[in-house]
């Protein structure tokens, strides 16, 4: 018997045929889903909901991933009812492969639109393959498809605050020739995946940049267990050239005290909950100082927005009150720079203390990136690559979260969750990473002044 190959698995097979096979055959090699890929799956399945709603009267059909058969049944019976003008989730099968359709939107002068919904602001090439799978699948099962696209946020939407404009938040992007130029393509692809997955053990493929495009692969550490870094990164960090040694120093030299440092931590919603914000706008919800003293420990102060109201006008008071009103404040790249501008625009009353703030910033990174370079940056100019180099007691392995993506995600769930100890531990976590951050900074800016 042919196995049945979904849609998610044609587009995994697509981007290597070993992750294909482990998906028929091992699947519990995979990697668990990390806070931040979960994140990711909710977002969808919101912006799918809301896709939905912009078409009145459709019909979803409700039956889970156990129940193929009966999805399969319902979707026949609906399409024939002419009276409705769209469905949701339709179950299609043909010659060894099934997909959900997200919409399917009758047309006026007959036959269908098939609609894939996404939760990005942009399309895509994979997109495109996404399509033509549905495309070749749909028309083999008797379905009359005649147009085809994309649906995804727009970028250019602006919230009012006050209700969605269903009609202005998303885009639509036409596909129907490309995608149907490509669906004779989909139909050799499908018979030698099913082919490979047939096979009893898997085929030999080296990882390499697939196993992260068009997204990251489940199986990626198990593909290279027990491979060994061979990058050298212990050895002792070089002394400067002249020319790298004037630089440094005069970039510098222009550091004033008392010296800070800061770092903000934001999350961005795909569907946009502030006035005045888009989709993916950055919002920020915590932010870290510290405050270096000569002969005694930084002094640290930050602030967390545990509430579910737009966190900026409190992040922007509590922001202009740690950092005062004179001395260098230090960042590690443009990003907390962009965020300062993005509040300015966003927060007209706090705009000229917000400005000050603004001129008082020093970008640590431009240094690092410019004059001075050591092997076991590895091409990275992290902070969480050059903390261990230039401090080998330093890192972040100890930390809960320890990455920008995953706070954002935690945030996320730490507002929504009703438990109140699960919500405390993850706004430590967050607290204890954000701060981290910034005592990197300080050994960076120190390590600088040291070479």
């Amino acid at each position: 018997m042919t196995p049945t190959l979904s849609k998610s698995r044609f587009i995994n097979g697509s981007q290597c045929h070993l992750r294909l096979w482990h998906d028929h055959h091992a699947s519990h090699l995979a990697k668990p889903p990390s806070p931040t890929l979960q994140t990711i799956f909710k977002t969808g399945h919101e912006v799918g909901e809301l896709a939905c709603a912009r078409h009145p009267g459709g019909y979803l059909i409700a039956h889970d991933h156990r129940h193929t058969e009966e999805a399969l049944e319902e979707t026949a019976e609906r399409i024939s009812q002419d009276t409705l003008p769209a469905l949701f989730e339709a179950a299609f099968s043909h010659q060894g492969l099934f997909s959900r359709a997200d919409i399917i939107e009758r047309l006026p002068d007959d036959g269908w639109r098939l609609i894939e919904v996404k939760s990005t602001t942009r399309n895509k090439d994979v997109f495109l393959l996404d399509l033509a799978f549905q495309l070749r699948l749909m028309r083999g099962a008797g379905l009359d498809v005649r147009d085809a696209g994309v649906l995804t946020l727009n970028r250019d939407y602006i919230y009012d605050g006050q209700q969605l404009d269903l009609d202005a938040l998303f885009r639509y992007h036409p596909c129907f020739e490309q995608a149907d130029a490509m669906s004779e393509s989909v139909g050799h692809q499908a018979e030698a995946m099913h082919a490979l997955i047939a096979q009893e053990h898997p085929p030999d493929i080296a990882p390499g940049d697939h196993c992260f495009t068009p997204y990251p692969c489940p199986y990626h550490a198990h593909c290279t267990q027990g491979q060994q870094d061979t990058a050298q990164a212990n050895e002792k960090l070089p002394a400067l050239t002249p020319q790298q040694h004037d630089y440094v120093k005069r970039a510098l030299a222009s550091v004033a005290p008392p010296i800070r440092h800061l770092d903000f931590e934001t999350f961005a919603p795909a569907i946009p909950r502030f006035a005045g914000t888009r989709p993916y706008d950055a919002i920020p919800f915590l932010f870290s100082v510290h405050t270096e003293r000569d002969g005694a420990d930084p002094i640290h102060t930050d602030y967390l927005h545990t509430g579910d109201d737009d966190p900026r006008p409190h992040i922007a008071d509590h922001l202009i009150e740690a950092l005062g009103s004179d001395g260098s404040i230090c960042t590690y790249s443009g990003y907390e720079r962009r965020v300062i501008k993005e509040l300015i625009a966003a927060l007209p009353d706090r705009a000229d203390a917000l400005r000050t703030l603004e001129a008082r910033l020093f970008d640590l990174y431009r240094p690092i990136r410019i004059g001075y370079y050591h092997s076991g940056f590895r091409g990275s100019f992290s902070l969480k690559n050059m903390l261990p180099l230039l401090s080998p007691n330093s890192g972040y392995d100890d930390l809960a979260i320890a990455d920008g993506q995953t706070a954002a995600a935690r945030y996320s769930l730490a507002l929504h969750t009703q438990d109140q100890a699960e919500q405390q531990s993850i706004f430590d976590d967050l607290r204890a990473y954000c701060e981290r951050d910034t005592l990197a900074s300080i050994t960076i800016r120190q390590a600088l002044a040291n070479l």
